[in-house]
């Protein structure tokens, strides 16, 4: 959950200077300080002391924006609590124990809710301290690992942080990231994968190459650091214009976004196992062999595949009036991009146009596997249904969105 949405009136910014110093200014406007980074550090301990007084030699791990360094000033943090092995496995009796404990030190932890019917069940608080929401959770360290990703994936490019905060704050301003809206995680995935499709990013795949495998979950989520050099030279600004570009283009009816592979993948291909590329050779064992491992949902308009477990689309959320919500206003960037000097960008991106979130829709039932694991349950008429959508949401309204 996200409060105080003041930093999102950009009538408090003055958009003076050119575009390098209006972007020092917005990240000034919007980022965590450097002391409330470690602040941070008291809702780590406290709840290492709180735990480790029931359960001695757990581990708490944070993850999420705050620790990738995409945190701004609204931003919760997550927490993953490494339970010591002889409280193994974890299951969903976890948070209930964990608000119970956590309610002793009501004056530190506030607004308890335990949440137990999730895929990853948490426990959400107010951390009275420093003012923080944090989820937390204690049978998925895959947040930790993400985080960890795309920690190195910023550190890559000096470019890339900049452009991120800022299409992160573009997005918060138009309302299009947050509760019940598209994640913030998902959008943190489109733009790494544009930066692929720029040679500035490596590809996940590339990454796990010649590295031993470290699953979580059933997930390989190893990777390298490698010395990634690319001969990209374009500015913060053409990179961020050229963001709305590939996206108001994009062929979402016939493409999965996937930052694993680095290029566009067919949606078509994970309609049936068989079909499937050979480099996602885990995800075929996986949902072969696993009933808890269902086929990566595509009745979506948007899919944007995990990195790291591939049976997941981050756009599950994006409902189709959502998503023309989203559309129209990757469209109307790139006019403004195409019309606009690079003084006058920010601003006119920035001049709020509607103030009301998206009604949600209610979500689809996905994609099942059949009893006998050799084949997809999909609907005969899943990729005309898929297009026909697409077609519906922009027509008359993206001109220069490919269906």
């Amino acid at each position: 959950m996200e409060t105080n949405d003041s930093i999102y009136d950009t009538s408090k910014l003055s958009f003076e200077g050119d575009f390098d110093e209006q972007v020092q200014e917005i990240m000034k406007h919007v980022r965590l300080t450097k002391h409330e980074v470690e602040n941070l550090q008291i809702l780590l301990d406290d709840l290492h002391k709180t735990f480790n007084e029931v359960w001695p030699g757990c581990i708490v791990n944070g993850f999420g924006s705050i620790v990738t360094g995409l945190g701004i000033k609204t931003s919760d943090i997550d927490c993953y609590v490494q339970l010591p092995r002889w409280l193994y496995p974890p299951n969903a009796s976890f948070v209930m124990k964990a608000r119970n404990i956590l309610r002793r030190r009501h004056w530190i932890f506030q607004k308890l809710f335990a949440i137990t019917n999730a895929k990853v069940p948490i426990v959400k608080f107010y951390h009275a301290p420093t003012e923080r929401c944090c989820d937390l959770n204690f049978s998925s360290s895959a947040g930790v690992r993400n985080s960890q990703l795309i920690a190195y994936l910023l550190d890559i490019d000096n470019r890339i942080l900049y452009l991120s905060i800022l299409i992160k704050y573009w997005s918060k301003v138009h309302k299009l990231t947050g509760l019940n809206l598209m994640p913030n995680y998902c959008l943190t995935m489109m733009v790494m994968f544009y930066l692929q499709q720029k040679n500035i990013l490596p590809s996940i795949i590339h990454l796990q190459q010649n590295v031993d495998e470290h699953l979580v979950d059933n997930w390989n989520t190893a990777y390298r650091e490698v010395n990634h050099v690319n001969n990209n030279e374009e500015t913060l600004y053409q990179l961020l214009g050229g963001f709305f570009e590939y996206y108001n283009n994009f062929k979402y009816s016939k493409y999965i976004i996937c930052p694993f592979i680095g290029k566009p993948v067919e949606r078509e291909v994970f309609l049936q196992l068989d079909t499937v590329p050979a480099e996602f050779s885990l995800y075929k064992i996986n949902v072969a062999k696993s009933s808890q491992c269902k086929p990566i949902r595509l009745d979506t308009v948007l899919c944007v595949q995990d990195p790291f477990e591939h049976n997941r689309n981050c756009a599950v959320a994006v409902h189709p009036k959502l998503a023309q919500h989203i559309m129209s206003h990757f469209n109307r960037a790139t006019d403004i991009y195409n019309n606009n000097n690079e003084v006058n960008f920010l601003k006119t991106l920035l001049l709020r146009t509607d103030n009301t979130p998206a009604a949600k829709n209610k979500p689809k039932k996905p994609a099942t596997f059949n009893g006998v694991k050799k084949q997809y349950k999909v609907n005969q008429n899943l990729r005309q249904n898929i297009k026909c959508i697409t077609k519906n949401i922009f027509k008359g309204k993206n001109k220069g969105i490919n269906r």
